[in-house]
């Protein structure tokens, strides 16, 4: 079942849920599972959220905060690929990017290239209590996708999911949400690069560091 984005701020869901206040319910059925979107097609609908907020400010039509905020399960979920792919126009605009992750090891360094800052920007979930949460972006105080929890497979079709382009209630919740989740989250670092002579029997991950949590020192 296709989903659709409705810019006068009202919001399709893939499943019912509790409604609220100008939103409207897309009822989910056993038969669209049959049409699960590929990756591809996630990262493209999510790529497309975001160049529609990046035209808004590029027209002066958005004066708010420079930085997006997304939890996602992993770099290499469909989020964050989409974000990848306008890193260049992010840093045209001046827009920066915090990052929240539950699976960053192993993972090559092109996963955590730009819009992804290492390791001020960036932090991962350790406690797996916390993989309830759901994925989700925040773009501005009105413009916010939230996903499927980070327990489910990247691979599986979504079983919720909401666009939002003016709806300042969902934007305010999802960022108080991401601060929770950033104070229990710890930093994350990159692995030095293998040694030459290591990278040589391994040629797999010759060039590829890896990214590491960094675990607060006992005193």
């Amino acid at each position: 079942m296709a989903h659709k984005i409705n810019n006068s701020g009202g919001t399709y869901f893939a499943r019912p849920r509790p409604s609220n206040k100008g939103t409207a319910d897309m009822p989910f059925d056993a038969s669209s599972r049959l049409n699960c979107p590929s990756i591809g097609e996630k990262v493209a609908k999510l790529s497309e959220f975001i160049a529609g907020d990046l035209e808004t400010r590029a027209m002066g039509g958005l004066q708010t905060a420079s930085c997006f905020l997304v939890i996602a399960r992993s770099p290499r979920s469909p989020v964050a690929q989409a974000l990848r792919a306008h890193a260049t126009t992010l840093a045209a605009a001046g827009v920066t990017v915090r990052a929240i992750f539950s699976e960053i090891e192993p993972i090559h360094a092109a996963d955590m290239a730009a819009p992804f800052a290492l390791p001020g920007e960036c932090r991962a979930i350790r406690d797996t209590r916390l993989l309830a949460a759901h994925e989700q972006l925040v773009l501005s105080p009105g413009r916010t996708w939230i996903g499927d929890s980070m327990r489910r497979e990247p691979s599986k079709r979504d079983t919720y999911e909401r666009f939002t382009v003016n709806s300042a209630e969902t934007s305010a919740t999802a960022v108080r949400s991401f601060e929770q989740l950033w104070r229990a989250a710890v930093p994350v670092q990159t692995m030095p690069s293998l040694p030459a002579a290591l990278a040589s029997q391994l040629p797999g991950l010759a060039g590829s560091p890896l990214a590491r949590p960094e675990y607060p020192r006992r005193q």
